[in-house]
This record gives structure tokens, C-alpha cells and sequence, in this order.
């Protein structure tokens, strides 16, 4: 059984329990596919506490290319807005695996538009791994030419970031 699912369903959850329960999981060599498989059967409005654990495991950690793909597929499952932002921050952190991006990016493209600017700031910087790839290149382009119109602070910030890399 998933010890992490019934840890993390549990009705309120701080991040400061989140960080308890990562360090006492993330030592698993499952780890990473236990997180997907709570995060899976979670309802949608708490599984981003799964996505976060990921996230927070991918700031160390290198996560395997097959967790990644298996999050890309799984990612039209996490509207909440905050399993959006997680996942985004993971996969800026990550870089997204060229087998992920056809599964990843339509996603990516809803989270572009999302209402919420720390969301489309995120997915931008996402999307900018994507520029490498003719595939993605120009509509890529397209949405970048949009960032820099927004005055969102948190996009001009992330807009910044890239910048500098």
C-alpha cells in the first residue's frame, strides 16, 4: 500500500507538514512513483500536495525521465490551480524530456492562459525549453512576443530569469 496516499489525503495539510512527510519518504527508493500514485488518486483539489512533494524532491534530486514522462501524461488530470503551479515550478526546475513534450504542452498552453499570472509566468518558463524544437519554435516565439506585454510583475520577473540563463 502507498503510505503517502493516506498521508496526504488527510483534510488540511500545511507545507510545514508537507516537509515532515517528505523527509520521512523521500529516502524511499519508490519515492517518486509512490508521489504519482497518490497524486493520481487524490481528489484534484488536494493532489497537488503530490506535485509538490516532486517538486520539492526535484530541487536535490534528478528525477528519472520515465517519472517525468508519467507526469506529463498525467497532467491534464491536475486543474486545481495550484497542482498547475507545482507542476510548472517541477518542470522548470527539470527541463521537460523531448518524449514528455507532446503530452506536456497542451497543458502548458492552458496554464499560458491561465487568469492567474504566477501560473502563465511559470508555464512560460516552461515553454522556453521548447524553443529548441521546430515543433514548438514558432508558436513558442508567438507567446513570448505576449509575455512581454503583460505587466504582471511575477511574468516580467520570470521573463527576466530567462533572460539571464
Amino acid at each position: 500500500m502507498n503510505s503517502l496516499l493516506s498521508l496526504l489525503g488527510k483534510d488540511s495539510i500545511k507545507v510545514t507538514h508537507l516537509e515532515r512527510i517528505y523527509a520521512g519518504a523521500s529516502t524511499s527508493e519508490n519515492f517518486a512513483t509512490d508521489a504519482i500514485s497518490a497524486m493520481r488518486q487524490l481528489d484534484s483539489d488536494v493532489a497537488w500536495r503530490g506535485v509538490w512533494l516532486l517538486k520539492r524532491h526535484a530541487r536535490k534530486h534528478r528525477l528519472p525521465d520515465g517519472d517525468l514522462i508519467r507526469l506529463a501524461q498525467c497532467a491534464e488530470e491536475l486543474p486545481h490551480w495550484a497542482s498547475r503551479l507545482n507542476l510548472c515550478q517541477l518542470f522548470a526546475t527539470t527541463g521537460c524530456p523531448q518524449a514528455a513534450r507532446e503530452s506536456l504542452y497542451p497543458y502548458l498552453v492552458e496554464c499560458f492562459a491561465n487568469r492567474r499570472p504566477m501560473i502563465r509566468a511559470w508555464a512560460i518558463s516552461v515553454l522556453a525549453g521548447f524553443r529548441d524544437d521546430k515543433k514548438y519554435r514558432k508558436p513558442v516565439a508567438a507567446m513570448l512576443r505576449e509575455t512581454q506585454k503583460d505587466p504582471a510583475g511575477s511574468i516580467q520577473a520570470r521573463l527576466r530569469n530567462l533572460r539571464e540563463k
